[in-house]
């Protein structure tokens, strides 16, 4: 079913751009959404219609669907401008314009604790056309959106005083990018803190550091706060957990949560110019549209 689906919506898509290793476009975004682990689908329940004619009123079925879809488009990278998404690279303001920023090009090699990172969220095209498949949840974000760019939010991504209020900030294993469930081993097993929200992060692994980096991006967008960054809006059914699929500078075709990984694992994905990028999956559950009035729906769990 998952494979039928993913065909009929990418049959018709034609490449029309091309990117190198490290760089990206919407053409890349479209091959590494027919990922099936990260499109989890599966039918978790039943809705009800009410259909009434001349003759009475009668009630149909149709399924409820749980999957995800790759709803954002996340980078971090050393400097403006320098952003893997191909796309997006026109609206990274110049550094004239921003007032400056933090020339990280010559320490790139250095093995310092201290790291520094821009971010960027986008809306995905991707997701947006996979929603008007009729047997897929419709996606709440909008194609191209520029969600989140620190390089707009320059004064609080470099303090993070926004985020000074935020217990996590202060207690150490709230808010950790781990794989951990237990609070002591989340902690010390963790990636970094999601809080404060700003672009320096104490890891000297690279690819950790970008993935936090990425995570605090997407937490600003998606918890907002005193924050420059376009709200999500009513996300409707979008739930708060998902998966992320790394495309640059390494394109899987499997998602998983950041802090599983190893360090050998991670080694194989370090990019020396700094520029990294993912599709972050957000969960959706939805009715499969029928006739009639909607009455409402059970969800007992997937059923396949």
């Amino acid at each position: 079913m998952k494979t039928l689906l993913l065909l009929i919506f990418f049959v018709n898509v034609t490449v029309i751009t091309t990117a190198n290793a490290k760089t990206f476009s919407a053409a890349d975004l479209t091959s590494s959404a027919t990922s099936e682990d990260c499109l989890d689908y599966c039918v978790d329940g039943v809705c009800f219609w009410l259909v009434c004619s001349l003759w009475g009123c009668s009630v149909k079925t149709t399924p409820h669907i749980n999957h995800n879809l790759p709803d954002f488009v996340v980078s971090s990278y050393n400097e403006p401008g320098k952003n893997s998404f191909l796309e997006v690279q026109s609206l990274e303001l110049t550094s004239g314009i921003q007032g400056g920023h933090l020339n990280t090009k010559n320490n790139k090699n250095v093995n310092s604790g201290i790291k520094f990172k821009e971010a960027s969220v986008i809306g995905n095209p991707v997701a947006y056309a996979m929603g008007k498949a009729k047997y897929l949840c419709k996606s709440k974000i909008k194609p191209y959106m520029p969600y989140y760019l620190s390089t707009l939010d320059q004064i609080m991504w470099r303090s993070g005083l926004s985020d000074m209020l935020y217990p996590s900030t202060w207690v150490p294993g709230m808010n950790e990018v781990s794989s951990n469930k237990n609070q002591t081993d989340k902690f010390l097993a963790s990636w970094g803190s999601l809080y404060p929200r700003s672009g320096f992060v104490n890891q000297k692994n690279e690819v950790k550091a970008a993935s936090v980096i990425a995570a605090r991006a997407l937490e600003v967008v998606v918890e907002g706060g005193l924050r420059i960054y376009q709200p999500l809006g009513n996300s409707g059914n979008m739930k708060k957990n998902g998966k992320w699929q790394m495309v640059s500078p390494v394109e899987e075709n499997m998602c998983r949560a950041f802090g599983v990984e190893s360090v050998e694992e991670l080694q194989e994905k370090v990019d020396e110019e700094g520029q990294y990028g993912w599709t972050a999956w957000r969960n959706y559950g939805c009715c499969i549209p029928g006739p009639g009035a909607f009455i409402g729906s059970s969800v007992t769990g997937c059923l396949n």
